[in-house]
């Protein structure tokens, strides 16, 4: 398609046709054409329509020509007046996107709101395309300021007016980036629902499908759905191999990779390395060579071949002093990596002390899981129990909080046999899931190896291929609970947390003055017994204070538990003491809640339940994330 002579309605063709058909092409990822197409338009002339020029900036952002994009930005009007409101509105987002990407966040916020007053003039039921990217954008923009609860709530806002929005092509797309940004704040499982529905509505054998299914394995792979992650990177690599020859081919290799490692199969992780370097060649892509150099050093770590670990880990760190920008999961991945490193070095001691300083960064992220795992078995094998048990409860309540399932699983079996000893349900309750995967692989390999030592006919083989896979976190949260009358639940007390039939509770929790039921909402002190339903913003506080009796909470933890507004808040300070207070009032004793200081002088006051308290606390045996 040629582009015309002149500005569309000069024959014939209204602008508004023309900005409705170039929304469509955007959304099928068009981008390039679009670029080129409103350039031949514009060729030539003075006057740039104000529907031409930011779907024109868009198209540079898209393609990845910033600096034309910027120098675009910067010729429009900064205050349109005389433009429509969804016009204004598109460049304002536009200048946001900019902005957050150039790390001007102030900028960006002044956008946003000059957006959000641009769609607040709109006629009504116009707009909501605009209003979906600029909850994206303000989601991106929070997560750039590590802002992540504001990041959660634009999320939830951009996919409300997603529902809202007429089914087409462009949902692919959006239901991509929506993708995005779930993975980002530590949400795998509705990543995944959302990669799902981008590779539902795109095209079976083109790129956007291939994207879709690279994304989809690697959200279910790191929550333990191995085997359709498995399937998902291959048939991604397919698609490239077809579609996308050089370095996507290349990448969706590494996504295979990254599976593998996730599967604890690190031997097939360096196969599909070995073959994502074969297929990138000589190709320039520094960002990928760094992200191969990291995925191989770590499957080497697995192994236990040193020599080789350490080699790639120079080559990764060669590659990143090259790079000029990289985020802060990656800066985090590549700590971990170094400390895996080290740890399968035999070099004990400096992987714990280059691991500890970052073991509470980023606490929400998948590879931070794997860093404590890494200080836990390090603690571990040096006899600080205490500081192992402390980096295990991090990765098990990370891992129990977003589903994560983490890699080296075999090799942490003495942590999470000391995870069972914790005071508090979920972290024994993801033990517990560890040692099942673990279990279920080890006895799906031991099968496997098996038939093979036995050399079957070649129909026999066909069979041995199918044996059962080991059981996903999907499916171990799924299981039904046993049948009535053997339903079991979780008891917690001083002594710790054990599994006990339902039908023994009163028997579990006999000799306790203070009993939390989170089964039928309610608290018993000696024989009064108190209803929590309309407490709710109370039942999750006194759970973690009998979950942490030992060490108590912080005021940061409390506002956490307690829900509503947090550690920000210009009232924080008050809030604790009224919960506090209530939490006091609710055991009707002022004694049984002490107050207490972390040693050293920048030491911490915590509030603790008092040591003379009998508690019990008891809890369903499976639990909805994040319980």
């Amino acid at each position: 398609m040629p582009p015309p002579s002149g500005l569309p309605g000069a024959d014939g063709i209204s602008i508004a046709a023309s900005a409705q058909l170039l929304d469509r092409l955007a959304a099928a990822d068009e981008a390039p054409f679009i670029a080129s197409w409103i350039e031949g338009v514009l060729a030539g002339r003075t006057r740039t329509d104000a529907s031409l020029a930011v779907r024109l900036l868009r198209a540079y952002r898209e393609t990845g020509r910033v600096d034309r994009a910027r120098d675009l930005a910067s010729s429009l009007p900064s205050s349109p007046a005389s433009w429509n409101p969804l016009d204004a509105a598109r460049l304002a987002i536009e200048r946001a996107i900019l902005a957050t990407i150039d790390g001007r966040g102030d900028h960006a916020e002044a956008e946003l709101r000059l957006a959000s007053r641009a769609l607040a003039a709109a006629p009504k039921g116009t707009g909501l395309r605009e209003q979906l990217d600029m909850h994206l954008t303000q989601a991106q923009l929070e997560l750039k300021l590590n802002r992540v609860a504001n990041a959660s709530n634009a999320l939830r806002l951009a996919e409300h007016v997603a529902e809202r929005l007429e089914d087409g092509a462009w949902r692919a797309p959006v239901a991509m980036t929506l993708g995005h940004l779930a993975m980002r704040l530590a949400d795998p499982r509705t990543a995944a629902k959302h990669y799902a529905a981008a590779l539902a509505r795109a095209p079976a054998r083109g790129t956007a499908a291939m994207s879709a299914h690279g994304n989809l394995a690697i959200a279910l792979g790191s929550i333990g759905r191995f085997d359709e992650g498995r399937l998902h990177a291959t048939t991604a690599i397919g698609i490239a191999r077809e579609m996308a020859a050089g370095w996507r081919h290349a990448d969706a290799h590494d996504v295979l990779a990254i599976v593998e490692i996730a599967a604890d199969r690190p031997l097939a992780a360096l196969h599909a390395i070995d073959e994502a370097l074969v297929v990138l060649g000589e190709i320039d892509h520094p960002m990928l060579r760094y992200q191969l150099a990291e995925h191989r050093t770590w499957a080497l770590a697995m192994l236990g071949r040193a020599q080789a670990a350490r080699q790639w880990l120079n080559k990764a760190e060669k590659l990143r002093a090259d790079l000029a920008v990289v985020d802060a999961i990656d800066e985090q991945d590549l700590v971990a990596t170094r400390a895996r490193t080290l740890e399968s070095c035999g070099q004990t001691r400096e992987a714990l002390d280059h691991a500890a300083t970052h073991a509470e960064k980023l606490p929400e992220a998948f590879v931070t899981g794997s860093l404590n795992l890494v200080v836990g078995r390090c603690a571990l094998a040096l006899g600080d129990e205490t500081g192992a048990r402390v980096a295990v409860e991090r990765a098990a309540l990370s891992g129990e909080k977003h589903g994560w399932v983490f890699p080296d699983r075999q090799s942490s079996m003495a942590l999470w046999q000391a995870a069972l000893k914790s005071g508090d349900s979920r972290v024994v309750r993801y033990a517990e899931r560890m040692f099942a995967l673990a279990n279920a692989t080890g006895a799906a390999a031991a099968a496997v190896a098996s038939a093979a030592s036995m050399a079957p006919p070649p129909s026999v083989r066909q069979s041995v291929q199918r044996i059962s896979i080991p059981p996903s976190s999907e499916d171990l949260d799924a299981m039904p609970e046993p049948t009535e009358g053997e339903t079991l639940i979780y008891v917690t007390t001083p002594q710790g947390v054990t599994r006990v039939p339902l039908a023994d509770m009163t028997r579990a929790t006999e000799g306790a003055t203070l009993v939390v039921d989170t089964l039928a909402h309610n608290l018993r002190v000696h024989d009064r017994e108190v209803s929590l339903e309309r407490r709710r913003a109370l039942e999750p506080l006194v759970v973690q204070l009998l979950r942490r009796a030992k060490e108590g909470l912080s005021a940061d933890e409390i506002l956490r538990a307690a829900g509503g507004p947090g550690p920000e808040s210009a009232d924080a300070e008050h809030r604790v003491r009224v919960l506090i207070s209530r939490v006091r009032d609710l055991l009707g004793d002022a004694t049984a809640i002490e107050r207490v200081r972390d040693a050293g002088e920048y030491g911490r006051t915590r509030y603790r339940l008092a040591a003379n308290v009998r508690f019990a606390l008891v809890e369903p045996l499976f639990s909805s994330s994040g319980s």
